[in-house]
């Protein structure tokens, strides 16, 4: 979705409306909360399911990530990657993917084997994508027939920023 994107949502329940219009993060959060105070028995569902705030990660990775309009994607330069394992690198590679895709710089949030093994320098990135997948940490969205496209899970982006965090910017240069 583009930063222009904007969303309306009208909800009608037990004799109460409620509008809800913004960005799509906003509308959801909005609707959760809303649904939420109406129906307690959703408020414990909703602490259940696994969501990530998009801005609280973009905020937290703002100093990880920057974005060159001619590269792509790259890890601030006063970072030390090499701090890194080759799971940990491949889960930064789909993880810096979704963001640029989050900000509207890519029409695509996937990658392929080939891709992130390039980019992480994993050389036996298929195998730990396997395992990432099993983990739940990443999904493999390929359409049937073709090869595998991968993607970072909400659940993934939970569980790796903040190791990544502590782990990179300890080992700054």
């Amino acid at each position: 979705m583009s930063k222009n994107d904007n969303l309306k949502a009208i909800i009608e329940f037990e004799g109460k409306k409620a509008i809800f219009e913004g960005s799509t993060q906003e509308v959801w959060r909005s609707i959760n909360r809303f649904l939420s105070e109406m129906h307690p028995k959703i408020a414990v569902l909703s602490e259940m399911v696994v969501s990530v705030d998009i801005n609280e990660i973009l905020s937290k990775l703002k100093n990880v990530i920057q974005i060159d309009k001619d590269v792509g994607p790259v890890v601030s330069a006063n970072l030390n990657v090499n701090a890194l394992n080759d799971t940990e690198r491949v889960l930064l590679t789909l993880l810096m993917k979704k963001v640029v895709w989050i900000l509207g710089y890519s029409n695509e949030e996937t990658c392929n084997v080939k891709e992130v093994e390039k980019e992480s320098k994993a050389k036996n990135a298929g195998v730990l994508l396997s395992q990432l997948v099993a983990q739940k940490l990443v999904q493999n969205v390929a359409e049937l027939g073709k090869k595998g496209t991968y993607k970072i899970t909400d659940y993934g982006i939970q569980w790796f920023v903040p190791k990544i965090l502590e782990k990179i910017q300890s080992g700054t240069k």
